[in-house]
């Protein structure tokens, strides 16, 4: 048995180190989980308004028969209910009885096809038009007073009006086994509670939603940081695909369009975190920075403690301790990092737990984690174990991986009855330092990633970027394997890669740089040049898009080589050009050079004029208004 690789007397530290480490991490309470995600976000709360309004949309069978089980319920008879028919009975249904058309005859009702309704809001506020109509305002109930949005949706169409995984608060569609139900009761107004159970707790969760409800406000964004826009051109578009409640948005402006999210709408699935390449996106709280302190210290307490081969496991704040996937032996090394989302999480935070010490980590994916958040984690995974394999570190020796994802099923066995296969031992790529030690000093390849180097002094906090660029360099000196010098093949989308330039054809307008988010692209202050850093490019575009010449193409890649990842790297110099007036170099002759041909049969610039194209911005103004005063009638053609 693999499990025996680990002798009693072992087993029995491990499980102490990691009461010590947990107990440790959470100011003195020996709880077995880490919460890392606060329940107040730390700013104004995000409050919804609710008095039950409440519209039924489907078939008129199940629409009827759903409003007839509502003012049955002691709970929810007093809701004030409309009914829209948005599609045909189903053939296949027995007949509705008689008792549910007269339950409902006096309710407010509309019938409309489902094309023609259109669904936006959440709790509180939502708003229903058919064609343009607001139905609102013609169904809600008399006595339920005036108003122009529905409270609740209570959708039971077969294709739902509201296509999120995470739909909004309020929006209640029915599953499949609700449905099954209701058309039991379609049926058979008799039917007993006992046979309408699913349906029956789906009805009461109506009567919940009444009253005023406060929620955290839980991601901001810093548009200074942020690489979706610039000179008008679209660039990253990460966070909009991996937002599963389609609660952020792109928002035109002026010049530039700018991201946005709908606080009503976020559900703090944090995909759209992880997602971000340039740490536009954060949590309001806690900081990035709080939960790589804890993993360190959750590391350096264990391995104070005696333990070894420790495992960093991701799981779910409300996962029952008992249900794991994991040996016993496994779960004695296991130190926990409980999250209120599994998503919250990604390959920067899991290449800095193994940069810090942890043998492995672990990802426990919940039996009903929505499709999208599910290919999200994967996408950070393969890019993780793809940067790892880049250093020949992504794998151990018995070909195990360094990151692991187990799925939970909806129920597990009885532990009594039940025992999981234990993982591997793997050897940890460096051995966490006890409390006390000196991480100023300079590393060696045992030692893990300092923690000032990691995180930063509290004021002057390293970017998200840099951050993983400071594991990824610690990660290159912990490898044995002959790195390669050329960029290696990443997963579709990732933000690492090359910026390929034109130099025979670049003018050096320095348009890119202008419109770079991370300074990939940078400019030399003294003349004129262009020069790109690998390490801080994520594959915007805008760069690519900004490009006057066209000169601009991307090529998605990882160099594992620090020096070539982070060294800017010149792509082209030029000779600054002087004013022919003043002297003062104003462009490279490269610039000049491209605008003299691209100007040369424009009228403005003919004869004497086109001398100003080598004039500094000064003097060309200066030149134009002694040709006026020269020759008055030239203001006519200006």
């Amino acid at each position: 048995m693999l499990s025996s690789s680990l002798e009693s007397a072992q087993r029995a530290l491990n499980q102490q180190a990691r009461q010590r480490a947990l107990s440790s991490a959470m100011g003195g309470s020996p709880a077995s989980s880490l919460p890392l995600l606060a329940t107040d976000a730390g700013s104004a709360p995000i409050r919804y308004h609710s008095q039950g309004r409440t519209v039924i949309i489907g078939s008129e069978a199940r629409v009827r028969a759903l409003a007839s089980l509502l003012t049955r319920l002691p709970a929810t008879a007093q809701l004030p209910v409309a009914l829209l028919i948005s599609e045909q009975d189903n053939s296949a249904l027995v007949t509705m009885d008689e008792q549910h058309h007269a339950a409902s005859e006096s309710l407010p009702a509309h019938s409309a096809p489902r094309d023609m309704l259109a669904l936006s809001g959440h709790l509180g506020q939502f708003s229903l038009a058919s064609d343009g109509v607001n139905l609102a305002a013609a169904l809600v109930p008399a006595g339920a007073g005036s108003a122009t949005h529905f409270d609740l949706i209570a959708d039971l169409s077969s294709q739902p009006l509201n296509q999120a995984e995470l739909p909004p608060p309020g929006y209640l569609q029915a599953g499949a086994d609700v449905i099954a139900e209701l058309d039991q009761l379609v049926a058979d107004t008799e039917a007993s509670h006992e046979s309408l159970s699913q349906l029956t707790a789906w009805a009461m969760q109506f009567a919940g939603l009444i009253g005023n409800f406060d929620k955290p406000n839980y991601v901001t964004v810093n548009l200074d940081t942020c690489a979706h826009s610039s000179a008008g051109n679209i660039g990253c578009t990460r966070c909009l695909s991996s937002c599963s409640a389609d609660a952020i948005f792109s928002v035109a402006g002026r010049r530039n369009a700018h991201i946005e999210i709908d606080p009503y709408l976020c559900h703090g699935a944090a995909s759209c975190v992880s997602a971000c390449p340039t740490g536009a996106l954060s949590f309001t709280q806690p900081p990035a920075e709080q939960r790589m302190e804890q993993i360190q210290r959750l590391l350096e307490r264990y391995q104070d403690g005696g333990g070894l081969y420790p495992l960093l496991r991701y799981r779910l704040e409300q996962s029952p301790a008992s249900q794991t996937a994991l040996a016993s032996v496994d779960q004695e090394r296991c130190l926990d990092i409980t999250l209120e989302e599994i998503s919250a999480t990604g390959h920067d935070e899991w290449l800095a737990a193994l940069a810090l010490g942890a043998t492995q980590v672990i990802v426990e994916l919940p039996h009903d984690l929505p499709a999208g958040q599910h290919q999200q984690l994967d996408s950070e995974r393969r890019l993780a174990l793809t940067l790892l394999d880049s250093m020949g570190l992504a794998n151990a020796d018995g070909g195990e991986p360094r990151i692991r994802f187990v799925s939970l099923p909806s129920a597990l066995p009885q532990m009594d009855s039940y025992e999981a296969e234990a993982l591997p031992l793997i050897t940890p790529l460096c051995v966490a330092l006890a409390p006390g030690a000196d991480s100023e000093e300079e590393q060696q390849p045992s030692q893990p990633i300092a923690r000032d180097w990691l995180l930063g002094q509290p004021q002057a906090r390293p970017g998200k970027r840099e951050r993983l660029n400071r594991v990824l360099d610690h990660l290159a000196t912990l490898s044995v394997a002959d790195l390669a010098q050329d960029s290696v093949a990443v997963p579709t989308g990732a933000p690492f890669g090359v910026v390929n330039v034109d130099s025979d054809n670049c003018t050096l307008c320095q348009g890119c740089v202008a419109v770079c988010p991370t300074s990939a692209l940078s400019a030399n202050r003294t003349s004129p040049a262009l020069s790109f850093t690998q390490g801080d490019c994520v594959q915007c575009g805008l760069c690519e898009q900004a490009c006057p010449e066209q000169v601009i193409t991307l090529t998605p890649g990882f160099a594992p080589q620090p020096d070539v990842r982070r060294e800017p790297q010149l792509i082209k110099q030029d000779v600054p050009f002087p004013c022919i007036s003043c002297g003062t170099p104003f462009g490279s002759t490269a610039t000049i050079t491209a605008m003299q041909t691209k100007l040369a049969s424009h009228a403005y610039f003919q004869g004497d004029g086109a001398l100003r194209l080598k004039m500094c911005s000064d003097c060309r103004v200066k030149d134009i208004w002694h040709e006026m005063a020269r020759n008055p009638d030239a203001q006519l053609k200006v």
